[in-house]
């Protein structure tokens, strides 16, 4: 947490205000947090989790714009001026309506660097800039965003309910909304342990099922395709994604009925579409390669 609060504290943008908040713990946090006086805003509530904490921070806050960062990871100290440059290059209204996010470094318990992910180098620029593919492709790091305020205002706050997928909800719900840019700048010092919330909290499965559906569900085929190239493309994008992840079962069986299904009727009508259904069968036989040609099908 130390190293946390010494990196929000060592940004090279002077204007900013550094809220902490304690949700509850019962370790050495409060003696921390107390130890640097009135550099910093410090908060205790009762344990609520992460959304309770975060929303209560926001609600907190007097700036602008908002920028968050968890106990155990660490800002590089130019994240915040680097996104305010980014950001004073657009015109009032466009500033108000842009939210930034940025490449970030992976670092183990000792803080040492293990790697970088730089997505400009995997992924085309164009689509890091448009609002869903970043979350889709599971790109997006929250300590690496800059949000104006206004933004929670309209579209709400981090599902409480929530344990695990608070952060990517409220990316579905107001990415959309608002302009997207991408910075390839590495701004931020992600800590990768065994203890991580997304690691132990029970329930996790089930609310990473809920949202992958819900987002999947909630796109339109138009969509789909500025993503993936084409629909069928981006069913296999995601089941490959979500498949690799560990997690979501039940969203991993609702892509590979989506994919079959798109393959088969896309297939089918445009072939057969005078054939019986029994010849329908027959025809998926002899070209299953064709309709399903991905080995993990």
């Amino acid at each position: 947490m130390r190293e946390a609060i010494d990196s929000a504290l060592a940004q090279t943008y002077k204007n900013i205000e550094i809220i902490v908040v304690n949700d509850g713990s019962t370790d050495d946090t409060e003696q921390i947090a107390k130890s640097y006086g009135d550099k910093i805003r410090y908060y205790k509530k009762e344990n609520g989790g992460v959304a309770t904490a975060l929303n209560f921070a926001i609600k907190k806050s007097k700036g602008e714009y908002i920028s968050w960062l968890s106990h155990d990871d660490m800002y590089y100290p130019e994240k915040i001026e680097k996104q305010i440059e980014e950001l004073s290059r657009l015109d009032k209204e466009k500033k108000e309506n842009t939210i930034v996010y940025s490449n970030y470094s992976l670092v183990n318990e000792k803080s040492e660097i293990t790697s970088v992910q730089s997505f400009q180098k995997s992924h085309d620029i164009q689509k890091l800039n448009y609002s869903l593919y970043p979350i889709l492709k599971g790109l997006i790091h929250g300590c690496t965003l800059l949000i104006p305020k206004k933004c929670f205002d309209q579209v709400g706050y981090f599902d409480e309910k929530l344990k695990t997928t608070q952060d990517y909800d409220l990316w579905f719900r107001m990415f959309p909304q608002y302009d997207l840019i991408f910075i390839e700048d590495l701004l931020v010092k992600s800590r990768w342990h065994n203890k991580q919330g997304s690691k132990i909290i029970s329930g996790v499965a089930k609310e990473a099922d809920e949202l992958w559906i819900k987002m999947i569900m909630g796109l339109s085929e138009e969509e789909m395709i500025v993503i993936s190239g084409s629909v069928v493309n981006f069913y296999i994008d995601m089941y490959s994604i979500i498949k690799s992840n560990k997690l979501s079962n039940s969203a991993q069986k609702y892509l590979y009925f989506k994919i079959g299904e798109y393959s088969f009727w896309k297939y089918a009508f445009r072939v057969v579409s005078t054939y019986s259904k029994n010849d329908i069968v027959q025809l998926v036989i002899q070209n299953k390669k064709k309709l399903f040609p991905h080995k993990w099908l």
